[in-house]
């Protein structure tokens, strides 16, 4: 099969969020022999931060000669982001290679063993551990979704896990309160095996401290008001973008002081001033005092921490918001969030998510929110894109935000235009 083909298999035979994913995964791994057994795997579980946190520690190892391999999710623009080793994706042709295998020898058995098909992500994942087999000497993985029953949870020895922030996202899956959602993503931890812990709601914080104390877990605790005395140089905008640094920080001298790593700090510094993750704070000069700005905020913390930082870095800008947020997402709340800081509201929809379905609902909210502000409406994000950048003026920031999955597909659409 060719990449095409495998694409086409996926989207005809993958469902989303059938229970079982842990279980279909780890029997897809026994068939392919195990490979996440023989990596050196940095987990990482967290709602908000967690790609950002990966790519700055990939970034760091890779300063220091290590061959790393970084497991990502959602992708932005292609299926081939998730899997990459030195910043470099995974190739069509081996993605083909390693998916033909899976569909033509694996499959087949789990169905004959009674199991359901596995999903898009529990491929994905499988994946990602055959192709990273003898490439790499380290893997850093993200959680796809909570982290107890997460496809990547079938890991049993990580190196080192790590906990961005915790809140509430997905609470129709993960809980309702931050503390059952945080005991879902402390589902990473093993026995004995270090945590760099993120600073957190005290509950969140005591829920996965609880799980850690149980299974003798040390755990090196970040605190934000030390943050905040240490800024971090970073090609990363943003405030948040400190605390995921000095996470990604604490995570490499974690490794360094265990005997992991043989690294410099100025190694480290390097590093960290060079990582950098796309669609978050990610800014682009039209020329003539006019940008965008893409930022993938998709729940109530990530717009907080988005409307933060447009108050601190971009308050002389007039913002524009191009948005969509997805149904199952606390889309009020976002609104209730952002909407003050906006003069004019865009609403739109990602092509083909199912899970868009009623993105014209937002209307109503946005009159009900802020009725004098202008709300324009597009069916077509690509024309939508087209006609807001065109009527941009001096001073306007068009801000597309509020789904990855429009940020994936209007940053796709940008590389044609600019």
């Amino acid at each position: 099969m060719d990449y095409q083909a495998c694409l086409e298999y996926v989207s005809r035979n993958c469902t989303r969020n059938i229970p079982g994913g842990f279980e279909r995964t780890k029997r897809l791994a026994e068939l392919a022999g195990s490979p996440q057994e023989t990596l050196q795997i940095i987990h990482i579980a967290g709602t908000n931060g967690k790609g950002s946190t990966a790519s700055a520690i990939a970034s760091v190892l890779q300063q220091a000669g290590y061959r790393t391999g970084l497991f990502t999710s959602p992708h932005l623009e292609c299926y081939e982001e998730r899997i990459r080793i030195n910043g470099e994706l995974i190739s069509r042709e081996a993605f083909a290679e390693i998916f033909t295998w899976l569909i033509e020898q694996a499959v087949p058995v789990l169905l004959e063993e009674g199991m359901h098909h596995p999903g898009e992500f529990e491929l994905l994942t499988a994946a990602g551990w055959i192709y990273f087999k003898d490439k790499t000497d380290f893997v850093i993985s993200e959680v796809g979704l909570g982290g107890t029953l997460d496809p990547t949870n079938v890991i049993t020895k990580p190196v080192l896990t790590v906990i961005t922030p915790v809140s509430l996202d997905h609470c129709q899956i993960l809980g309702n309160t931050v503390s059952e959602i945080a005991r879902e993503k402390a589902g990473i931890l093993k026995p004995e095996v270090p945590l760099v812990l993120a600073p957190q709601h005290p509950d969140a914080c005591a829920a996965i401290c609880e799980r850690a104390d149980n299974l003798h877990v040390p755990v090196t605790v970040l605190q934000e008001s030390e943050i905040k005395k240490q800024p971090l140089k970073t090609a990363m905008q943003g405030s948040y973008q400190q605390m995921n640094c000095h996470t990604a920080l604490a995570a490499v001298k974690n490794l360094r002081a265990r005997g992991y790593l043989h690294i410099t700090d100025e190694q480290i510094k390097k590093g960290l001033e060079t990582a950098f993750w796309p669609g978050r704070m990610e800014y682009l000069d039209l020329g003539e005092n006019r940008s965008i700005l893409l930022d993938g905020a998709h729940n109530p913390a990530g717009i907080s921490a988005l409307t933060e930082n447009l108050r601190m870095i971009y308050a002389e800008k007039e913002l524009i918001l191009f948005l969509s947020i997805l149904d199952d997402k606390e889309q009020f709340q976002m609104l209730k969030e952002i909407l003050p800081y906006a003069s004019a509201v865009v609403l739109t929809h990602p092509a083909y998510n199912s899970r868009a379905q009623n993105w014209k609902a937002l209307q109503e909210w946005v009159t009900e929110l802020v009725p004098d502000c202008p709300c324009r409406m597009y069916d077509d994000y690509q024309e939508g894109l087209k006609q807001e950048m065109a009527a941009l003026q001096p001073g306007q920031m068009l801000c597309i935000t509020g789904s990855l999955y429009l940020l994936g597909d209007c940053r796709k659409l940008l590389h044609a235009y600019l």
